[in-house]
């Protein structure tokens, strides 16, 4: 029986990956995508079922892709892509930029998941939910306080939908990328103060050797979202090239080293400051 899926962000990067993968196998696709000429280029591709244009932290625009997805065939499948990346810290926060963070990489996941599992509820059948979340779900890192703690409660997210749910057959997972070629990650690089030494950073942390390509994570979240994954429930899943299985150093950020005592070990730190 075919069975539709929701997937947020899809319009490029790992959300278009996932989409397009998804059709191939079989799900009736409706993608929703905040910019409008991104969301056309998805819909021209073959197979997508339907494309919504707005926010994927909007519940409103949330309620009517699960109606658009069910009218295609009954809801299956959530996957809650949508993302920010913005740079930010505790001493120097940027209020805006913080709000943002948490809205569409939290709040955004949590009110797609309740649409799905009301879904799920009301046509009393099983489902799946998949979240991306990233490696800053299980590792700091220096520069993306919000970035890191919205991640981090996806986690949380993740193992409360398994638990509630699961008497139900709602099964929830989510996958933690570590630095996939996307334009979202070219953009984060090219923002960052060093964007030579961000790029190096970001490849050196992957002891397979380099960077994750989108139809890695695309894979994953296929096998999440079919029946060969019926018993993996709860679980948040590193697709990270083994970078989380190791430590790397962090220099203190360049604006607080002046802060330092001259005799501090950090201002001889051999790792260059973020």
């Amino acid at each position: 029986m075919t069975r539709s899926v929701v997937v947020t962000g899809a319009g490029r990067g790992i959300g278009r990956a996932i989409a397009e993968r998804l059709v191939t196998d079989g799900w009736a696709v409706v993608g929703l995508e905040w910019d409008p000429a991104t969301a056309a280029d998805l819909a021209a591709h073959p197979g997508i079922a339907e494309v919504l244009t707005g926010d994927a932290a909007d519940r409103d625009v949330l309620a009517e892709a699960a109606a658009r997805a069910t009218a295609h065939a009954p809801l299956g499948g959530w996957v809650s892509n949508a993302a920010v990346i913005r740079f930010g810290n505790l001493h120097d926060p940027v209020p805006a930029e913080v709000d943002e963070t948490i809205r569409v990489n939290l709040m955004g996941p949590f009110w797609g998941a309740s649409q799905a599992v009301r879904t799920f509820l009301d046509q009393r059948s099983p489902g799946s939910i998949v979240t991306i979340s990233s490696i800053h779900a299980r590792a700091a890192f220096n520069g993306y306080a919000a970035y890191d703690v919205a991640k981090g409660g996806v986690s949380a997210l993740t193992r409360y939908l398994a638990s509630e749910y699961g008497p139900f057959g709602i099964r929830a997972n989510a996958i933690e990328p570590g630095g996939i070629r996307t334009a979202m990650n070219a953009a984060a690089i090219a923002a960052s103060p060093d964007p030579a030494h961000a790029a190096r950073e970001m490849a050196a942390i992957h002891p397979l050797g380099r960077m994750g390509e989108p139809r890695e994570i695309a894979a994953v979240a296929a096998f999440l979202l079919s029946d060969e994954a019926s018993f993996v429930s709860g679980e948040s899943i590193a697709v990270d090239g083994a970078s989380t299985t190791r430590c790397w150093p962090y220099a203190p950020a360049a604006d607080l080293l002046d802060r330092l005592p001259a005799d501090h070990p950090a201002r001889h730190s051999p790792v260059d400051p973020v």
